[in-house]
C-alpha cells in the first residue's frame, strides 16, 4: 500500500504541534545517518518529549501503516537507528528519570539516560549498571537494552540480558506495559491474552525441543546479539520475564522503551593492571582460559597490526617500537573490594601464566597513572586509525566472538581475510574473556566495485565465523542492517523461524524499525551506504559516532556536528558528481542550521575520539559570508576599536538609563529598528548589563611585586546586570584583589584599542582576528618586560584566543592565578551555597580542578547544574543569536536549588547570558575571592 505521507505529517502536526515535528529536507538529511556505514533519509522526523507524544505517533502511524524507527543516541553501529518513514527520537529534555532504590539494588532508568549520568549518580553507593560499552559516555539506555550492548567487563554476566529488572514499554497497538507493576502486568493479561499465552506456548516449545534448545544455549555460552534473545525461550517460563528478555536486543523492532529498571552491581574500590606482550597471537590465546576467574574483571587482546598502529604515537610506551614482529599484548585488570583480596587476585594471575613464555615479566600496577597508560593504548587504538585512514574513506568497526579454545586460529583466518580482499589496514583486538573480537577496516565506497568487494569480504566473514567456527556474527553491536542476511545462516531455519514468529506476535503490522535484524533481502548490508567525500581537513575525520552531540549546546535547537558534517558532506557530494545547482540550493537551505547557529565553543573536539573541530570549520565558513561593506565596519572596528569598544560600553549605560524610564517595550522597539538598519545591533532583555569601566590601579609600591593585568573587552564593556549585588565592574573587583594579595597592579595605557582578536574570528574575519592577537600580544610583551613580570588575563576565552598566538611571554588567565598564586595568601570566610559553571573555555584550558577548589574555598556548599556544558552565548553571538542561549540554557532554573542566588563563572558573555536565563547572578570568580577575603 502507498503512503501518503503529506498526510502523515499533517496528522502528525495536528496531534504534535511543529516544534515536534519536521519535513525540512535538510534537518530529515540531517538525521538520515547514525555511527554505522549507512544513510537512509526518513520521510519525517519526530522528538518525543513524553511517553503520550511516543504514544501519538504511534497512532498516527498505525492509521497510515507508516513505518516508524526509534532512536535514542544513535550511537549504534549497525544501522538500527535510522529508517524510512517516521523516524521517532527520543527527545532533549522528556525520558531521563533517574530512580534508585533505598537499598541500591535497584536503579530505574528513563531511556534517554546517559549510561555515564547513570554511573555517576550510583557512584557514591559504589555502585553502577551491568551494560559497559565503549560509547557508554554518550549512549542512552533505550539503546544501551535494545543493543543488549555490553564492553570490556560486563561480558555475559553483567549484560542487560541478566540485570534487568523490569521494563516500561508501549507496543505497537498502543498498549502500555510496566512489567515490574503487578497492576499492570494484571491489565496486560486481561487485554493481550493471545499475546502471553503465544509466548508462553512458543517458550514450552522449544524447552521441548531438546536439539534446539542445546543449540541455543551454546550459542548463549559466548557473547552474541545476532538475531532476537531466543535464550529467553529456554531461560524462562513466566511471560513477562520472557518479554523483559526478549526487549533486550530487539533494537526497537517489538516495542518502544520507555524504562529500564536494572538491578545494580558492585564497583570494586580497588584495581590493578598488567600489560602481558607474548610472542605470538597463539600464545596470548593459550593465556586466556586458564585466567578466566573471578581475578580478571578484564583481558584485553591486542593483534600485531594493532601493536603497530599505535607505535610512536602520542601517549603510547616507547618500548612498542622494540618488540618482535608477531607479537600480542594481553591488557589484563584485576578489581576488587579490599587491597588483601586484590593482592591475592594479581598473584593468582601471574602464577596461572606462569607455564607461559613472554617477552617481559608480567607485573601488576595498582597506580591510576601507571596503568592508565597501559589503557590509554587500547583505547587510543580506534581514534588512532579512524584519524589517520585515507582522506574519503569510512571506519567500519565489526565485532564476532568465538570460543576461547578459537581464538588463535581465528584471529589468523581474519587476518588472512583482510589481505585477500585489500584491507590490509585491518587490525584486530578485543575482549578476549568472551571470546570477542572487534575488528576495523577502512574502506573506500567509491564505486559499485568498492562495494562489492566489500560484499565479497563479509560473505567470507560469515562463513568463517560461522560454518568454519560456531561464532558469532555479532557479538556486542546488534544485528541492525549490518548483519540482518547473516541471522538464518547463523541460527538455522528452525531458530529463524522462532524469530520470525516472535516479530509477529509483537509486531503483527510490521510496522516497528522494519529491516533490522530479519530482512529477507540477502543484500540490504550492502545498500544505502553512506558516502564520505572530502570536505575540510577539519572535519574529514569524522566517523559520525555522535559523541560530540551530549556536549553540543545546539543539541536541541536544530543540529549537532554530526548532522553538520552529514550536511557538509552531503554538499560535497553533490558538488563533486557536478550537480552544484543541488548543492548550492541545499548549502543555502543549511546555512542558519549549519552555519550561522553553531557557537563553535569546540567542545565537541574535546569529546571527538578523532579531534575534528566543528567549531574551526564553521568559523572558516562564514569567511564568504562576508560582505564588501561588512568587511570594511570589521575593518573599521579593528582600527578604533579603543573608540569603539567606549561607545559600546557608554551605550549600553544609555540603553539601561532608557529601560529605567520607558520600561521594556519601548526599548526593545528602539532595538527592533536597529536590527532593521544593521545586524551588529543586538537583542535587548531587561536583565541585560550596564557599561563597564577601565580600572584604576593604586600608586605602586617598591617593596611589591608588580603584574601585568589586561582586563578583557567582556569586563570592562559590560558591567552589573540587575540581579547582581553590587554596582562594581570586574575591573574594579580584580585590581581590589590582586592589591590586597600584596601586588602592584599594572595595566596597559591603551586598554580599550587592544583585543584578542575573538570578535572577528567568530565572524570568519581571520586577517583582523589574527593581527588584533598580534598586537595585544606586542603590548603585553612590552609592558612586561618581555616576560619579566607576570601576565594576567581575566577572561578564560580571551586567554584561551591569545594562547593561541603562541606567545614569547608567559601569559595565564585569572582563574589560574587566583588559585596558584592568591589562594594561599588571603584566608577565606565561606558563604552559603552557590552555583558554579565550567563553561567551554574552562573545559578546553582544563581548569575545571582549579575552579572548583575556588569555589569550594569560600563555599559551604557548590552547586553544578547538571548538563549545562555551554551556555552557548557563543562570545557576541548571544546578543545576535539568542535562541542559541535560550536553548543550552533551557533548563538552568529548574537544576538550581531555589536557596542559591549567586553564580561564578570567568567569561562576563557567558555570565550575562548565565544570569538572564537562570534568574540569579552570575559573575567571575574574582568577585567570590574578593568578597570572602575581606
Amino acid at each position: 500500500m502507498s503512503i501518503n505521507y503529506s498526510t502523515v505529517i499533517t496528522d502528525l502536526r495536528a496531534i504534535l504541534g511543529t516544534d515536534a515535528v519536521t519535513d525540512d529536507p535538510v534537518r530529515r538529511f540531517a538525521w538520515s545517518t547514525d555511527a554505522s556505514y549507512f544513510r537512509i533519509v526518513p520521510e519525517v522526523v519526530v522528538h518525543a518529549e513524553t511517553l503520550t507524544q511516543a504514544k501519538q505517533t504511534l497512532e498516527v502511524a498505525r492509521q497510515h501503516q507508516a513505518p516508524v524507527t526509534f532512536r535514542a543516541a544513535g550511537t549504534s553501529l549497525s544501522g538500527q537507528a535510522i529508517g524510512e518513514g517516521i523516524l521517532l527520537i527520543l527527545g532533549h529534555d522528556g525520558f531521563r528519570d533517574i530512580k534508585i532504590s533505598e537499598d541500591s539494588q535497584k536503579i530505574s532508568l528513563g531511556s534517554a539516560v546517559i549510561g555515564a549520568d547513570a554511573n555517576m549518580a550510583l557512584k557514591p553507593l559504589n555502585k553502577k549498571i551491568g551494560p559497559d560499552p565503549a560509547t557508554l559516555a554518550s549512549a542512552m539506555v533505550g539503546g544501551i537494552v535494545s543493543n543488549n550492548a555490553s564492553g570490556m567487563c560486563c561480558g555475559t554476566a553483567q549484560n542487560s540480558y541478566q540485570t534487568i529488572d523490569s521494563a516500561k514499554l508501549l507496543f505497537a497497538d498502543g498498549t502500555e506495559l510496566d512489567t515490574g507493576c503487578p497492576q499492570s502486568r494484571a491489565a496486560f493479561a486481561s487485554s493481550h491474552k493471545a499475546l502471553l499465552d503465544e509466548l508462553t506456548e512458543l517458550a514450552a516449545l522449544t524447552r521441548g525441543n531438546e536439539v534446539l534448545a542445546n543449540r541455543i544455549r551454546k550459542k548463549y555460552s559466548i557473547k552474541n546479539t545476532t538475531g532476537y534473545s531466543i535464550n529467553s525461550l529456554v531461560d524462562f517460563t513466566d511471560p513477562f520475564d520472557l518479554i523483559n528478555h526478549l526487549i533486550v536486543g530487539a533494537e526497537g523492532t517489538l516495542a518502544f522503551v520507555e524504562e529500564v529498571t536494572y538491578h545494580t552491581v558492585d564497583e570494586a574500590k580497588f584495581k590493578a593492571s598488567a600489560m602481558a606482550v607474548f610472542f605470538n597471537m597463539e600464545d596470548a590465546a593459550r593465556a586466556i582460559p586458564p585466567i578466566k576467574s573471578d581475578s580478571v574483571a578484564a583481558a584485553e587482546l591486542l593483534d600485531w597490526a594493532s601493536i603497530k598502529s599505535v607505535t610512536g604515537k602520542k601517549g603510547m610506551p616507547d618500548w612498542l617500537s622494540e618488540l618482535p614482529e608477531g607479537a600480542a599484548i594481553l591488557l589484563i585488570e584485576s578489581r576488587a573490594n579490599d587491597e588483601e583480596t586484590l593482592a591475592r587476585y594479581t598473584k593468582d594471575v601471574i602464577a596461572k601464566l606462569a607455564h607461559i613464555e613472554t617477552e617481559r615479566p608480567i607485573s601488576f600496577s595498582n597506580d591510576p597513572e601507571v596503568y592508565g597508560k597501559y589503557w590509554a593504548m587500547r583505547s587510543g587504538l580506534f581514534p588512532i586509525i579512524g584519524g589517520e585512514r585515507p582522506k574519503g574513506t569510512s571506519v567500519i568497526i565489526e565485532d564476532v566472538a568465538f570460543e576461547l579454545e578459537h581464538l588463535a586460529n581465528a584471529a589468523s583466518d581474519l587476518t588472512a581475510l583482510f589481505h585477500k580482499h585489500g584491507y590490509p589496514e585491518g587490525v584486530i583486538y578485543g575482549h578476549a574473556l568472551a571470546g570477542n573480537f572487534h575488528f576495523i577496516i577502512t574502506p573506500t565506497f567509491a564505486s559499485q566495485g568498492d562495494i562489492d568487494r566489500f560484499h565479497a569480504f563479509m560473505q567470507d566473514v560469515a562463513e568463517m565465523v560461522i560454518d568454519k567456527y560456531d561464532g558469532s556474527m555479532k557479538a556486542e553491536h546488534g544485528t541492525g542492517r549490518a548483519v540482518a542476511p547473516f541471522v538464518e545462516m547463523e541460527w538455522g531455519a528452525d531458530a529463524y523461524t522462532l524469530m520470525k514468529r516472535i516479530k509477529q506476535i509483537f509486531d503483527p503490522q510490521g510496522l516497528l524499525n522494519p529491516g533490522v535484524i530479519l530482512n529477507d533481502d540477502a543484500n540490504v548490508h550492502v545498500k544505502n551506504i553512506k558516502p564520505c567525500p572530502v570536505v575540510d581537513d577539519f572535519v574529514d575525520k569524522c566517523i559520525e559516532c555522535g559523541f560530540c552531540e551530549k556536549t553540543c549546546p545546539t543539541s536541541a535547537l536544530n543540529f549537532t556536528p554530526r548532522q553538520r558534517i552529514a550536511t557538509l558532506r552531503e554538499i560535497a557530494r553533490l558538488e563533486q558528481s557536478g550537480d552544484k545547482q543541488a548543492a548550492e540550493e541545499m548549502r543555502a537551505a543549511a546555512k542558519y542550521d549549519v552555519v550561522d547557529t553553531c557557537a563553535a565553543c569546540q567542545l565537541c573536539t574535546i569529546a571527538c575520539p578523532v579531534d575534528n573541530s566543528m567549531g574551526n570549520l564553521v568559523r572558516k565558513l562564514r569567511t564568504p559570508y562576508i560582505t564588501t561593506t561588512e568587511q570594511k565596519v570589521l575593518d573599521f572596528q579593528a582600527k578604533h576599536f579603543g573608540a569603539v569598544n567606549q561607545v559600546i560600553s557608554t551605550g549600553f549605560n544609555v540603553l539601561n538609563i532608557i529601560h529605567k524610564v520607558t520600561g521594556d517595550s519601548v526599548t526593545n522597539g528602539l532595538m527592533k529598528v536597529g536590527r532593521m538598519v544593521s545586524k551588529e545591533v543586538p537583542y535587548w532583555n531587561p536583565d541585560f548589563a550596564k557599561g563597564a569601566n577601565l580600572p584604576t590601579p593604586s600608586p605602586a609600591s617598591p617593596d611589591k611585586e608588580t603584574i601585568v593585568y589586561f582586563p578583557a573587552c567582556g569586563g570592562r564593556t559590560f558591567g552589573p546586570t540587575p540581579l547582581d549585588p553590587d554596582n562594581r565592574t570586574l575591573p574594579d573587583v580584580v585590581v581590589t584583589l590582586l592589591e590586597r594579595a600584596g601586588y602592584n597592579v599594572v595595566t596597559p595605557d591603551n586598554t580599550r584599542h587592544l583585543c584578542c582578536g575573538q570578535m572577528w574570528e567568530s565572524k570568519g574575519d581571520f586577517k583582523n582576528a589574527d593581527a588584533k592577537r598580534d598586537e595585544l600580544i606586542d603590548a603585553l610583551s612590552t609592558l612586561s618586560d618581555n616576560g619579566k613580570v607576570p601576565v594576567v588575563v581575566d577572561a578564560l576565552s580571551c586567554t584561551y584566543r591569545t594562547l593561541t598566538g603562541n606567545p614569547k611571554v608567559e601569559i595565564t588567565d585569572l582563574v589560574e592565578f587566583m588559585h596558584d598564586k592568591i589562594l594561599p595568601k588571603l584566608t577565606f570566610t565561606k558563604k552559603v551555597n552557590i552555583a558554579l559553571h565550567f563553561g567551554c573555555s574552562a573545559r578546553k584550558m582544563k581548569l575545571e580542578p582549579k575552579m572548583q577548589a575556588l569555589a569550594d574555598a569560600c563555599s559551604a556548599g557548590v552547586k553544578l547544574p547538571e548538563g549545562i556544558e555551554c551556555c552557548g552565548y557563543a562570545g557576541e553571538k548571544g546578543l545576535y543569536k539568542p535562541e542559541i542561549n535560550a536553548s543550552a540554557l533551557r533548563n538552568i532554573k529548574k537544576l538550581i536549588p531555589v536557596d542559591i542566588k549567586e553564580g561564578y563563572y570567568a567569561n562576563r558573555m557567558c555570565e550575562v547570558g548565565l544570569s538572564h536565563h537562570s534568574g540569579i547572578s552570575y559573575r567571575h570568580l574574582a568577585y567570590l575571592l574578593e568578597e570572602c577575603s575581606r
